[in-house]
C-alpha cells in the first residue's frame, strides 16, 4: 500500500518549473515528472502552478491516498478525479494529478515484480507481448514555438522503415549527423544549434526547404529509402487560413509525399479535416492532437465529422494514465492509428517508452536524438527492446 507520498518542484527542459512526484511502499520508490506542452491546445487538462500543484498533492491528496492498496490503477485515478471533481482537472490541476497516477503505476509494476510497460500492457487487456514495436517519429528539424526565426510550421519528421528499435534509431542517428554537416554548409555552423525538441533549426521561411534538407542529408549518408517523412504543422500556431494551408498541403504534397500531417489545422476546422481526409486518407495519416487532447468526449466528436485516422496520445492532455488507456481503446474501436508522443518541455522521464510499447502504439514521438530529456526515451525503447528479446 501507499505509505507516503512527497512531491516537489523540478526543472524542465526548458528551464520552467514542473512537478515531480515520489510514492513509497516499504523499500519499493517510485518517481514520476510531468511534462509541459510548449504548444496546447485549449482541450487539454488544465496544469495549475507549480507551487500551486506540489501544495495540492501534499495536502489534498496525499492523506485520501496515504494506505492505498496498489495494483488498483482504475480505483486509485478514479479516486483522484473524485477529488478533483472538473471535467478539466482545473481544482487541484492536470499535472498534480498525472504525476500521482504515473508514480502509482510504476510503484504498482515494482509491487508486481513487472517491467513498467507490462503493467500498462495488463492495463490495456492485451495479451502477451506486442507483435512488433512502436515505430519511431524523430524530429529532424523544427520551427514555429519550438524554434524562432524558423519554418513556420513545428516539426519535420522521419519515420524508419525498420523493423526493430535498434535498427531505427541507428538509421535516426546517421541521418541526423548527415543533416548535422548539410545544415551547416548551407546556413553556417551557428544553424546547427538546436531547437527546444533537439532537432536543427534553419532560417528557412518556405516550408518545403526542410524536406530538401534532409533528402539531401539522407543521399548524402545513403540512407535514401530508408524512412518516410512526416510534418506536424501545429497549425493553431501558425498564421495561414484553413484555404491557405490546404492549397500548399496539395502542393507539398506533390513535390514531397510526405506519409504523416499532424494537425494540419486549427482545433475548430472540423470541415477542412474532413476534406483532407477524404483527399489523401487513404495514402497518409491524418493526424488529430490539439483536435483530440487524448479526450474521449473530443474524440467521439472527430469520428462523427470523420477528421482523422490517426491521433497523438498525450497522457498530460488529460490527466490520469486511466483515462489516457480509455483514449487509447477508443482509438482503436474506431480504427485508428495510435501514436504516444512526448511534450516541448520535457523532462527525463521517460514512462512514454514503456507506455507506448505497452499498449502496442503504432508509433512514438520522441524528439531528435539529441538532449537529455529525448535521449533517455531513446535509450528505454532500446532496454525494453533488449529485454524483450533476450
Amino acid at each position: 500500500m501507499i505509505e507516503k507520498v512527497a512531491a516537489r518542484p523540478i526543472l524542465d527542459s526548458c528551464g520552467e518549473w514542473t512537478v515531480e512526484v515520489t510514492l513509497r511502499s516499504g523499500e519499493l520508490i517510485a518517481t514520476a515528472s510531468i511534462p509541459q506542452g510548449e504548444s496546447r491546445g485549449s482541450r487539454e487538462a488544465v496544469a495549475l502552478p507549480v507551487e500551486v500543484g506540489v501544495k495540492n498533492i501534499v495536502e489534498i491528496i496525499s492523506p485520501t491516498i496515504i494506505g492505498f492498496k496498489l495494483g488498483d490503477q482504475s480505483s486509485l485515478d478514479t479516486k483522484l478525479k473524485e477529488l478533483d471533481g472538473t471535467a478539466t482537472k482545473e481544482h487541484l490541476g492536470g499535472n498534480a494529478l498525472l504525476g500521482v497516477s504515473m508514480a502509482y503505476a510504476r510503484l504498482s509494476a515494482l509491487f508486481g515484480c513487472q517491467p513498467l510497460w507490462q503493467y500498462l500492457r495488463s492495463l490495456s487487456n492485451l495479451g502477451g507481448e506486442p507483435t512488433a514495436p512502436p515505430r519511431l517519429l524523430s524530429l529532424m528539424i523544427e520551427g514555429g514555438l519550438h524554434a524562432g526565426g524558423g519554418s513556420p510550421f513545428q516539426e519535420y519528421l522521419v519515420l524508419p522503415r525498420a523493423t526493430t528499435i535498434a535498427e531505427s534509431v541507428t538509421t535516426v542517428v546517421n541521418l541526423y549527423r548527415s543533416l548535422r554537416k548539410i545544415v551547416s554548409q548551407r546556413f553556417g555552423p551557428t544553424a546547427t544549434h538546436l531547437g527546444d525538441e533537439g532537432a536543427f533549426a534553419p532560417p528557412v521561411a518556405d516550408p518545403l526547404v526542410p524536406f530538401a534538407l534532409i533528402k539531401e542529408a539522407a543521399s548524402t549518408a545513403g540512407l535514401t529509402d530508408k524512412f518516410d517523412v512526416g510534418l506536424d504543422v501545429a497549425a493553431n500556431n501558425t498564421s495561414l487560413n484553413s484555404e491557405e494551408l490546404i492549397i500548399l498541403y496539395r502542393q507539398m504534397r506533390a513535390s514531397c509525399p510526405f506519409w504523416y500531417l499532424e494537425d494540419p489545422f486549427k482545433e475548430n476546422d472540423w470541415d477542412y479535416f474532413a476534406v483532407l481526409l477524404t483527399e489523401f486518407g487513404k495514402d497518409m495519416m491524418i493526424v488529430g492532437d490539439d483536435l483530440t487532447a487524448t479526450n474521449v468526449a473530443q474524440m467521439k466528436l472527430a469520428q462523427t465529422q470523420k477528421s482523422i485516422n490517426a491521433m497523438i496520445v498525450k497522457p498530460n492532455q488529460i490527466g490520469t494514465i486511466t483515462e489516457t488507456l480509455e483514449a487509447i481503446r477508443q482509438a482503436r474501436l474506431y480504427g485508428w492509428k495510435v501514436i504516444v508522443s512526448h511534450r516541448g518541455r520535457e523532462t527525463n522521464d521517460d514512462f512514454i517508452a514503456d507506455l507506448a510499447w505497452g499498449v502496442g502504439a503504432d508509433g512514438i514521438k520522441l524528439g531528435a536524438p539529441a538532449r537529455g530529456e529525448r535521449v533517455a526515451k531513446y535509450n528505454r525503447l532500446l532496454e525494453i527492446e533488449a529485454t524483450v528479446n533476450h
